[in-house]
């Protein structure tokens, strides 16, 4: 009987106490205990800021170590106008999961074209300059805002065989509240190299909020996610909601707060109201920490558990935020509203200080909002010369290829693992009796494209 008061006891405890639990995280000493998104067991050093004439500034934080290490290494590409005090506690929570962390910040961006290359420039010489602390076999890019943007252009020159050939043994792309992507077309799109991981968030309000004009049209973002040459199994699109709970507010330095799914929400630190910076709360920790923790141990390390959260396809552990509201995963986002109400349309044909680059020009229409883009994708283009069939399936799945041509079929669980490979120009029987029930995707690919499709085995 004592042990079950005592049960009772410590159960009302935390129930009273859960809307003040993060209210301290931003000492970074309270957050998520145990699991994915904890804090690790590393502390960080932060070399001094270096600024390069004309381009920028590079902030480096590194585990402290007896003596240099290379480590998997995160370049982060701040977004416009911030500096790396804004992402500061993110920073040192990679460092302390054993992450080398490079912060690249435009500090006179100009024009997109010189911007852009200014990044990688930069990314470039901090690999030469830390290079006894980065390892860049194992190369995560993260980015806010306009410096999400940036990360699809600068992962085609990073991970390209043809540009800088980096992450051979691990690379992802980690966009946070992602603004346009500039400098890609469809081609390069189609041409990614698809080894490569995706993850967007976006909030939702930063996407619903604003007037007379809205800000990003979210076809922009479709677009990049529908076109990029990665298997659907291996990228998701989550948006964050905010907490309307009045319970789960929380006062930190007098000043009181609430999880909103703003602009700044996907990461560490941003201004209120009244110029306070917002502590580093409960958000932070489930969204940012737990999904790049997730992200990092799956792909650097091979973590199958962590893919679930990483890239779980709107798996429970995925959507789980604790207190707040769960995460939702999409293949597409859809908006409802026309692109006219946009500030920055994605049909527009001019950049921003340079002329003909915006992203995908006419690429990211979607006039009927069917969540797919109006002009032809490497997807339909595919599809055109084969079908699968049934979907669900229960015994026997039917791939008819029409056209002669020859064509590598890789079938992929939902934790990752390829359990069908073969390559075929005719259709294939293949036997599913004995496969677990649940989600499978169907890879396909032919020289140059990529063709991925969901099935159901029940």
């Amino acid at each position: 009987m004592k042990q079950f008061l005592s049960f009772i006891f410590l159960w009302l405890t935390f129930a009273i106490s859960a809307q003040n639990l993060y209210q301290n995280l931003d000492d970074g000493t309270a957050g998520i205990i145990n699991g994915y998104g904890a804090w690790g067991a590393y502390t960080y050093v932060q070399e001094a800021s270096v600024d390069v004439a004309n381009k920028g500034t590079i902030t480096f934080y590194h585990p402290d170590l007896a003596a240099p290490q290379q480590r998997p290494v995160i370049f982060f590409i701040s977004g416009w106008g911030r500096e790396y005090q804004t992402y500061d506690k993110f920073f040192k929570y990679l460092t302390s999961i054993g992450c080398s962390v490079v912060n690249i910040y435009n500090t006179s961006p100009g024009s997109i074209n010189t911007s852009y290359q200014n990044s990688l420039d930069m990314m470039q010489q901090a690999a030469t300059t830390y290079s006894n602390w980065i390892d860049t076999s194992k190369v995560g890019l993260m980015g806010h805002s306009y410096g999400g943007g940036a990360t699809v252009w600068l992962g085609k020159q990073a991970f390209d065989n043809n540009g800088l050939n980096w992450g051979t043994n691990g690379r992802f792309i980690m966009t946070f509240a992602q603004w346009l992507s500039f400098k890609v077309t469809d081609v390069d799109l189609q041409n990614y190299p698809s080894n490569v991981y995706l993850l967007m968030l976006q909030s939702y309000d930063d996407l619903h909020s604003g007037g007379p004009n809205y800000n990003t049209d979210p076809r922009a973002l479709r677009a990049v996610y529908q076109l990029i040459n990665i298997p659907d199994n291996d990228k998701d699109f989550v948006t964050v909601f905010s907490d309307v709970d009045p319970a789960h507010e929380y006062i930190y330095n007098g000043n009181t707060y609430s999880y909103k799914a703003s602009h700044y929400s996907c990461y560490t630190t941003a201004t209120d109201s009244q110029g306070h910076y917002q502590p580093y709360d409960a958000q932070d920790a489930f969204l940012s920490n737990r999904l790049a923790d997730a992200m990092i141990k799956f792909v650097f390390e091979g973590d199958i558990n962590a893919r679930q959260i990483a890239l779980g396809n709107g798996s429970a552990q995925q959507k789980d935020m604790g207190i707040m509201p769960d995460l939702a995963v999409t293949d597409y986002y859809i908006t409802n509203r026309p692109e006219s109400v946009f500030e920055y349309k994605c049909s527009a044909t001019t950049g921003w200080g340079d002329t003909g680059i915006w992203h995908l020009q006419n690429y990211c229409t979607d006039a009927n909002n069917d969540g797919h883009i109006d002009t032809l994708s490497s997807k339909k283009l595919l599809a055109e010369d084969f079908e699968i069939y049934p979907n669900p399936s229960r015994h026997d799945l039917h791939i008819n290829f029409k056209n002669g041509k020859e064509y590598q079929v890789k079938i992929i669980d939902i934790t990752g693992q390829i359990v069908y490979q073969n390559n075929t120009i005719s259709t294939i029987t293949i036997d599913v009796s004995g496969w677990s029930k649940g989600l499978y995707f169907v890879n396909i690919f032919d020289a140059n494209k990529l063709f991925t499709q969901k099935i159901l085995i029940d």
